[in-house]
């Protein structure tokens, strides 16, 4: 008797906390698409909603005739990083590396050397428009294309 009670108990809390999560996650898609959504909920670990967009980065050779170092029996990993606004968030370090922006003609609009132990790095705000952004480790080149 002790366990059917014990396990109705358990199915009633469950289907609460499934309604109570679905009609929150409906409140929260609802003040997400009004654009009401405060920066401190973005910043306690909502990762399904985010304010940051994560950057997807390929990777290029610099000079493909370069002889390769060693063996290299695993492609180059890419730097993980998210951009909000004209700040530049690092999940993976980046020490030493060139961080370069290009602007649509070609042409190197901002460069700097990451510096070490850097998480963030805030472009200059005089920077709008789109750009190739890269970052330059070793022979690599790791780009992705940022909207500022």
């Amino acid at each position: 008797m002790f366990k059917k009670s014990f396990i109705i108990t358990g199915l009633f809390l469950l289907v609460s906390l499934t309604s109570f999560a679905q009609e929150w996650a409906e409140e929260v898609k609802a003040e997400s698409a009004s654009g009401i959504l405060s920066s401190s909920f973005v910043q306690s670990g909502a990762s399904s909603l985010s304010l940051f967009d994560d950057l997807s980065l390929q990777v290029r050779l610099i000079d493909p005739s370069l002889p390769a170092k060693g063996i290299k029996r695993s492609p180059a990993k890419a730097p993980s990083l998210s951009i909000f606004d004209h700040t530049l968030y690092f999940a993976t370090s980046c020490d030493g590396c060139i961080l370069r922006l290009i602007n649509e003609d070609g042409d190197v609009e901002y460069a700097i050397e990451i510096p070490e132990n850097t998480s963030t790095i805030t472009l200059p705000f005089y920077l709008y428009g789109e750009y190739e952004l890269q970052i330059l480790r070793g022979n690599y080149c790791f780009f992705g294309f940022v909207e500022l």
